[in-house]
């Protein structure tokens, strides 16, 4: 999980962690260890957040005369409730796990009736059974629903979630270009590119090895837009990013791959795991050297509007995994376990609150200090933020125990 700050975004709500509780790890016996590699501490190695992000001057422009052209009705109230629309969005309910609640809602009534001792038939208990059954379903089951992105819709998506999505997939790219310096894509495929603001943040970091650029969408009104926030409004403008290619279905061939493949917001589309799992397949099959997939996380949202004439951060909270067919650069040092941020830092006098995945994928509730654990790692524990990685010298496994949260 990350969070990033860009200009007119939205604000999210804190995301619950489980926890493992670790003692304090005296480093008073421990060699010193040279992780900072000559940096002050608030820029240690393991810091990738960037600074409040906005939106490319080109994209900002062209997105602000397709609206100012469109004259879009009730434009603000419309992206607003489809800001709070998506950032509620709950996942699909699967047939299986509704056939268990309805199973366990039958046998519950069932007993019910019998500690009741209603003298009812039989067929038709078991008729009043199915209807309340079915009642209850209705009344508490999430309805998904899917979005059918026409040329309007597109629009007012445009208006909700520009910013946010660029300041997400800017924030996965920096991370890459982080940990291994020498990763150049020639190629890219963004699965489900929406407005392209994958393409606009690949660009903004590997503008001189990037050769060829896939967006695939199957909203073909979708697609047209992407395009004219490359052009403008222009209809015989050239593109400001060359070598885009928009398509409405993924290349057929298995043969054919990319250096880099995305998902930005792609899967919270699909109606269910049932569908995730062959998309996140066909993706990987795509990928010659690296995949991203990037998704929100629940949220609340401000009444803030596109285009951005004001200077208020607000922050983007969303999770992203990176997956890589080859080893990258790293950071890491001899003796030093670098764990990631999960969760916000929480600062106390003379002692912080970290909460962390470690590498060896357990989570962990650490309280730093600078006597038990060192100057330099409290230092640079209380300087970071959610999302980037903090170095951790243990002395031993003893050290840690299990809590509950």
């Amino acid at each position: 999980m990350a969070a990033v700050s860009y200009v007119a975004s939205v604000v999210c709500r804190k995301a619950a962690v489980v926890r493992t509780t670790c003692k304090g790890i005296s480093t008073a016996a421990q060699p010193h260890i040279d992780f900072l590699k000559g940096e002050v501490h608030r820029k240690h190695p393991g810091v990738s957040k960037l600074k409040t992000l906005r939106l490319p001057e080109t994209l900002q422009t062209h997105a602000c005369q397709i609206l100012h052209k469109a004259q879009v009705a009730r434009l603000t109230d419309r992206a607003n409730l489809l800001k709070n629309f998506l950032w509620s969005r709950k996942r699909a309910f699967e047939n299986v796990t509704l056939q268990k609640k309805a199973m366990s809602l039958e046998k519950e009534l069932r007993e019910r009736a019998i500690k009741k001792g209603y003298g009812l038939d039989e067929q038709l208990l078991e008729e009043q059974i199915r209807k309340k059954v079915l009642f209850e379903l209705r009344r508490t089951t999430y309805r998904w629903t899917p979005l059918k992105y026409d040329e309007e819709l597109g629009l007012v998506y445009m208006a909700a979630r520009l910013a946010g999505c660029y300041a997400a997939v800017r924030r996965a790219v920096n991370e890459i270009k982080k940990r291994d310096p020498l990763f150049a894509p020639q190629t890219l495929l963004d699965f489900g590119s929406g407005l392209g603001t994958v393409v606009w943040a690949a660009h903004s970091c590997w503008s001189e090895s990037l050769k060829e650029m896939v967006c695939v969408d199957s909203s073909g009104p979708m697609n047209i837009l992407a395009e004219k926030l490359l052009k403008g409004i222009e209809e015989r403008g050239e593109p400001c990013i060359k070598q885009v290619y928009f398509r409405q279905f993924l290349p057929v061939s298995p043969k054919v791959q990319f250096d880099l493949v995305t998902a930005a917001f792609t899967l919270s589309e699909l109606p269910g795991v049932k569908d995730h799992a062959p998309s996140s397949c066909s993706g990987w099959c795509k990928t010659k050297l690296c995949n991203i997939v990037c998704e929100t996380l629940s949220s609340s949202s401000p009444d803030i509007l596109f285009p951005f004439q004001h200077n208020m951060p607000q922050t983007e909270k969303f999770s992203y995994l990176i997956l890589t067919r080859k080893e990258p650069t790293d950071v890491d040092t001899e003796g030093v376990s670098w764990s990631r941020l999960v969760a916000p830092v929480q600062r106390r006098a003379r002692h912080v609150h970290c909460r962390l995945c470690s590498p060896d994928g357990h989570l962990q509730h650490i309280v730093l200090t600078a006597k038990k654990h060192g100057r330099d790692v409290y230092r640079c524990a209380r300087s970071s933020d959610w999302g980037d990685r903090v170095p951790i010298i243990p002395k031993d496994d003893s050290d840690i125990q299990t809590d509950s949260e």
